[in-house]
């Protein structure tokens, strides 16, 4: 993020990274978890980035703590505005400008851009129609975007996020993009219980663990954990990233804390 580029993976069931060839030059071969530091540490812009991955060859390593290879795709994003989508389907890397900006986890992209196809009825307007002479006004603010779907499934959520933004009034300052984000964000939250499969343990149910919000275009990093919705930032202006600087660790777990009035 300190060149302008925020990168994110998300699960893709059914992914297929690329195959190396024996005779494949290793100065255009990485894998997958070397690929955030080769795209930061390398590119500022997504135009260059989309002409440096065409040469590559990613392929992926079994990840200890899954078991297994994970199946991701990615998405970028540039401080001028730009979006990509990065996918590996039938080992053949496809990479998507995806002025949309939107990405979850599966299916593939195009079909979530075609899946909202559904949705083109929506609106941010109350509607009102005549029906049988007699003039029936929606129920309230919001009937406009009745039926946007509600559930916890990354196609919903998609949706559900492509069309609350596309709604949204537009910001003019940082503050207010930062709280346009967490609000949209709030949308998509999952509280821990609601979303479980048969079993136990910490695999039988998944809630959003944390929420960041990245400002590419001023350096800023916020997050919030579970267990404490108050927002943090971390300024990448006031970070010392020189040669032989110490690691520095981020405790994303904070305590709930309250603002008391009086």
């Amino acid at each position: 993020m300190i060149c302008g580029i925020v990168f994110d993976a998300l699960w893709l069931p059914g992914t297929e990274y690329e195959e190396v060839s024996p005779d494949s030059d290793p100065s255009k071969v990485i894998e997958l978890f070397d690929l955030p530091a080769w795209i930061l540490g390398n590119f500022d812009a997504l135009e260059s980035v989309k002409k440096g991955l065409e040469e590559m060859t990613i392929w992926g390593e079994s990840n200890e703590l899954l078991g297994e290879i994970p199946p991701l795709h990615l998405s970028l994003h540039d401080k001028y505005g730009g979006s990509m989508v990065v996918e590996f389907i039938d080992g053949e890397m496809k990479i998507y400008d995806n002025p949309n900006g939107v990405l979850t986890n599966a299916p593939e992209l195009p079909w979530h851009l075609e899946n909202l196809r559904n949705y083109v009825n929506l609106s941010a307007y109350m509607k009102e129609a005549e029906i049988n002479g007699i003039t029936y006004k929606g129920m309230g603010f919001g009937s406009g975007y009745v039926g946007i779907p509600g559930d916890g499934t990354p196609p919903s959520k998609f949706v559900r996020i492509t069309l609350l933004r596309e709604f949204s009034n537009a910001v003019e300052t940082e503050e207010e993009g930062i709280m346009l984000a967490l609000h949209l964000l709030n949308t998509v939250d999952i509280p821990a219980g609601v979303s479980k499969r048969e079993g136990s343990g910490p695999a039988a149910f998944e809630n959003t663990q944390w929420v960041t919000i990245k400002d590419n275009k001023n350096l800023k990093l916020y997050f919030r954990s579970y267990d404490c919705s108050s927002l943090f930032v971390v300024d990448l202006n006031k970070v010392s990233f020189s040669n032989g600087t110490n690691h520095e660790s981020i405790i994303v777990d904070k305590e709930f804390s309250v603002i008391d009035v009086f």
